[in-house]
């Protein structure tokens, strides 16, 4: 019955697949622009008319005359080009030209979902074998801080694991901010990295000391290898695309850029612990010069936010006919979007993707039998805009203060309800530590972790069919059926592997 149900979806996708066309790099069609004096400038993207090629429209958006024009990219697999100018007219001039669909404002926004963050005393340096201040002789599945990692119980990855699926053949591109690269849990799990931040490489050298990316990109894939934590998918491969600066900004074209650059260096699951809230209304975009009018921009919600959002669209239905499960952060803000009206959260309620809420214990670290499912204090929720649930830690207000020993790791309670994993390093030292992190960051790479277990069991296998395999496998909590919180429920490894 359900082999059925799998082929049933399978026969119209292959047809689907038939229409995308073979993978490119991201690529420039040369023609004549002014640099930049101080960049970056305002960004504009425009969306060409669907089967239009764009070197004709490229060559006609260099001879409109606008004030230091500059071409940065054109992707002819999605119709869109990237172009830069301070000049206001611009975008009623380029909608003039022949064969485009739309021109918006390239939205720039701080990307990084506001969450809690708090790093431990436990600190190691490269080239060691167990960490410099381990307190504990406590191993769970042979990593001596995995016992401190409640997520991998809550979606029942020693199940997995136990069945011999741990990734092995399948490969999770994270799209964050930089990522410590020689980071020795998931070093050897990184295969490409590369930034689309102007002037940043992909390794982070952000001033807060926390690689929020190498934090995710741990929770998915770090080494089964006896040595400090584990991730979901320990042999899953990983693809870290620098999308955001270290401080958390980028431009919407970024996200756009680290889609398409993923699917087509072959990542299987595309991560985005990232979101941005899109407004529902006109505002003007001052271009970062408020003293000077004479550069303001309308963003109008019917032409420009409506149709940045088709472009994002654009992006994901491509990673998705090429065989990409996109998985995005639902949100940290409690917004309930069954309701709310004034704006909505990207990429998660883009085309095509798993939008993940976030769920957690409370009183852990005193208890660690109680219940792990409890919907976080911060997650974004809807009926409508949430696909599925996993850890991201939980707290209350007030949070418990109560010092609490665990295995030997002395902390305020409510810091265990975190997720524990790397992410801390003191440069100047490269000294890196682990500790924890809450928000619906944390819960979309353990959902892209079990769905690279998916990966490595069926390798090539589509999307639909993968979200159709987490729907009969995910554990029903909260309200019976899909709901606000857990949306089609839980993640569950053990029962993911099954089909």
């Amino acid at each position: 019955m359900k082999k059925n149900r799998l082929f049933h979806f399978a026969l119209p996708l292959v047809m689907l697949l038939i229409l995308v066309s073979c993978s490119k790099e991201p690529r420039t069609i040369t023609g004549k622009s002014t640099l930049l004096n101080k960049p970056p400038d305002r960004g504009f993207v425009i969306i060409a008319k669907e089967g239009v090629k764009l070197e004709s429209i490229s060559e006609s958006l260099t001879q409109l005359g606008v004030k230091k024009f500059k071409f940065k990219e054109a992707i002819q697999e999605l119709g869109l080009i990237r172009v830069q100018t301070p000049d206001p007219t611009f975008p009623a001039k380029a909608r003039l030209v022949a064969g485009v669909q739309s021109v918006v404002v390239d939205v720039k926004m701080n990307w990084r979902l506001p969450g809690k963050t708090y790093r431990s005393d436990v600190r190691y340096t490269p080239g060691t074998t167990t960490p410099l201040s381990a307190k504990s002789a406590a191993v769970a599945v042979n990593n001596p801080y995995s016992f401190l990692q409640w997520g991998l119980n809550s979606v029942k990855a020693p199940q997995a694991w136990q069945k011999g699926y741990k990734g092995k053949g399948a490969t999770v591109a994270v799209l964050d901010g930089g990522f410590l690269l020689n980071e020795p849990n998931i070093a050897p799990n990184i295969i490409l990295s590369h930034s689309f931040i102007e002037g940043e490489e992909a390794q982070y050298h952000g001033a807060a000391g926390f690689s929020h990316g190498s934090h995710v990109a741990g929770t998915i894939a770090a080494l089964d290898d006896a040595r400090g934590v584990v991730g979901i998918a320990p042999e899953a491969k990983l693809i870290l695309v620098k999308v955001l600066s270290d401080a958390g900004n980028g431009p919407f074209s970024g996200i756009i850029d680290g889609i398409f650059y993923a699917v087509n260096h072959g990542a299987d699951v595309i991560n985005m612990s990232l979101g941005g809230e899109l407004p529902r209304k006109t505002y003007t975009d001052d271009n970062g010069t408020p003293d000077d009018p004479s550069d303001d921009y309308v963003v109008e919600y019917d032409r420009d936010i409506k149709d940045l959002v088709l472009a994002l669209n654009r992006t994901t239905l491509y990673a998705t006919l090429r065989g990409t499960t996109v998985v995005a952060a639902a949100g940290n803000d409690g917004y309930n979007y069954d309701t709310e009206k004034r704006f909505i959260t990207y990429p998660a309620a883009a085309l095509g993707v798993l939008s993940i809420a976030s769920n957690g214990p409370l009183g852990w670290g005193i208890n660690q039998d109680t219940t792990l499912y409890i919907p976080s204090i911060f997650t974004n929720y809807g009926k409508a805009f949430i696909s599925y649930g996993a850890p991201g830690g939980n707290y209350a207000l007030p949070p418990n203060t109560t010092i609490v020993d665990v295995g030997g790791i002395v902390n305020y309670e409510y810091v265990f309800d975190f997720v524990f994993n790397i992410g801390y390093w003191d440069e100047a030292s490269n000294t890196y530590y682990y500790g924890w992190a809450a928000g619906t960051s944390m819960a979309a790479p353990a959902a892209s972790g079990v769905i690279a277990l998916i990966y490595g069991k069926h390798h090539k296998i589509h999307p639909v069919l993968v979200d159709l395999i987490l729907k009969q496998s995910s554990t029903d909590y909260g309200v019976h059926g899909k709901d606000a919180y857990f949306g089609n429920g839980q993640v569950n490894a053990g029962k993911a592997v099954n089909y």
